[in-house]
């Protein structure tokens, strides 16, 4: 077939993608036809369209020419701060191999001023097949009053186009009595490395920011929870949360960025209290909920996650 195909004009790459079409279609005949115009697609998409995408990039033909522009940022390396350990490579691979070499164990390092909350390990080189080795843990807490670090990349990423698609979502809220409430999702999560997502737990994600919105419309504390707990109700029912948000945020944690995060959350406010004994070390994350008009509302600690790590392991268990 193959040397058919050549001999009809196609080049033998050309060749190989339309006999593998053509297999991929056979093998799925037994499921009806649209699953082998599926199946055969499929095949064509990452056989040969997506290869021609990654080696030319933005000028690749299979791109719209009205989409281009658009479409540029995708390809481009963007570097968004380099005031953290990925601006000290370098130094970072010279301390790990330090801590490494010398066995030097139970390192943990608590920070802030990246306005997030983030654990995980640092490794030995990320330069390396699966970033290296793990040799200490890096704890980050979010501030207590600073905008946090996804509002800051939101609004850069509104200026590049679809690329935005990557760090937020908009969700646009009518609620009777109230208006319509203007929401940003956090997508940038998911495209850090935050674990796959359910109804639920996006529905959790979006509370605190919700509450928050409805608080500066000028709703009473009392009805705060209820009316979060009624939106959130009909928020789950809505296709465009339920089907599209959700499929968006599975494809982008799907990407496995970043796999030594074990917790990431970028649009938070709160502290941190930590805890050492001599078997473990505990860092609970206190997210905080937002003000209520100008007043700190009657429970500030809207959700807690807790890092763990056990003394002697350079891993972090987030529960």
């Amino acid at each position: 077939q193959g040397a058919a195909a050549v001999g009809a004009g196609l080049t033998t790459a050309q060749a190989g993608i339309t006999v593998a079409a053509y297999g991929a279609a056979v093998a799925a005949a037994p499921a009806g036809a649209t699953a082998q115009a599926a199946s055969a697609a499929q095949t064509i998409a990452f056989g040969w369209i997506k290869p021609d995408i990654q080696a030319n990039k933005a000028n690749s033909v299979y791109l719209p020419a009205a989409k281009k522009a658009a479409l540029a940022p995708f390809f481009t390396r963007f570097l968004i701060n380099c005031d953290q350990w990925d601006g000290y490579n370098s130094e970072r691979k010279a301390l790990m191999s330090h801590l490494k070499t010398n066995n030097v164990s139970n390192v943990v390092a608590i920070t802030g001023d990246i306005h997030a909350f983030f654990a995980g390990t640092v490794n030995d080189d990320y330069d390396a097949a699966n970033g290296g080795t793990p040799v200490m843990v890096d704890l980050v807490t979010a501030g207590i009053s600073s905008d946090s670090f996804f509002s800051y990349l939101k609004s850069a990423a509104a200026a590049l186009g679809d690329i935005s698609t990557l760090v937020t979502y908009p969700v646009n809220v009518p609620v009777p009595g109230v208006g319509t409430l203007a929401l940003s999702f956090d997508l940038l999560d998911y495209t850090m490395g935050k674990a796959a997502p359910t109804v639920d737990s996006l529905l959790e994600q979006l509370r605190v920011q919700l509450r928050g919105a409805l608080a500066a419309k000028g709703l009473p504390e009392a009805q705060l929870d209820p009316t979060v707990s009624a939106v959130m109700a009909g928020l789950k029912a809505s296709s465009d949360f339920s089907v599209s948000l959700l499929a968006l945020a599975q494809q982008l944690a799907a990407l496995g960025n970043n796999p030594w995060l074990k917790h990431v959350n970028t649009d938070a406010q709160g502290y941190t209290v930590v805890t050492l004994t001599p078997g473990k070390m505990t860092a609970q994350f206190k997210q905080a909920n937002k003000l209520v008009g100008s007043n700190a509302p009657t429970n500030v600690v809207a959700r807690v996650t807790t890092a763990t790590v056990t003394a002697g392991s350079a891993a972090v268990a987030i529960s």
